[in-house]
């Protein structure tokens, strides 16, 4: 393997570059952040539903890849064990975000105004705000309201492109459990998108 002046660290693959992190080359960790960072950010950012938790998440989920890359075995597993990372951060985001949620909604006297899908949905005021959203704004909000593992089976399988075997491995269930969370997944979608008036063609 060429890791010298003449040797391009862009030209390896994750599973090279793994071995070179895992030897103590720093420069190799960073050309393979590079790499999935913009991704990976895009995943975490349809999960938390906003920008700021997005960013923070991100940050710590490439602190703990680096923290823990040593005990990686397999490196060209690195993009699917970083979204793992990701995904556990995202949950206990959540969990907090719920928990803080619940104390608030004590204080004020009751639990009739929390909001589902971990406090993140969407409010819609009038017909003229969804026509003026477009439809990639629309889904991705849309989405947040969706019950966690579902959402979270579709965007890795839509927007990031995992199979169900591999969705299987990072959420630790079945496949045929991932398979079936897409499927319900999307039929809310539809049903949620049709009560503000939109007809999408979306995956069956």
């Amino acid at each position: 393997m060429n890791t010298g002046a003449g040797g391009s660290l862009d030209a390896l693959t994750d599973e090279q570059l793994v071995v070179l992190i895992q030897q103590g080359n720093i420069n190799a960790f960073n050309n393979l952040s590079q790499r999935w960072e913009t991704s990976l950010y895009r995943f975490i950012r349809r999960m938390m539903g906003n920008s700021e938790d997005a960013r923070d998440v991100c940050q710590e989920a490439w602190s703990k890849a680096y923290q823990n890359i040593g005990s990686l075995r397999d490196g060209s597993k690195f993009r699917a064990w970083i979204h793992y990372i990701a995904l556990n951060l995202c949950r206990d985001r959540f969990r907090s975000l719920k928990s803080k949620a619940i104390h608030s909604s004590y204080e004020e006297g009751g639990l009739e105004t929390m909001p589902e899908g971990g406090g993140k949905a969407a409010q819609w005021a009038t017909t003229r705000h969804v026509e003026q959203t477009s439809l990639k704004t629309l889904l991705d909000e849309v989405l947040t309201e969706l019950p966690n593992e579902q959402r979270t089976a579709i965007v890795l399988r839509e927007y990031q492109g995992f199979t169900s075997e591999e969705i299987a491995e990072i959420t630790g269930v079945p496949a045929a459990t991932v398979r079936s969370r897409i499927f319900y997944g999307f039929k809310a979608l539809r049903r949620l998108l049709n009560e503000r008036g939109i007809s999408p063609t979306l995956p069956a």
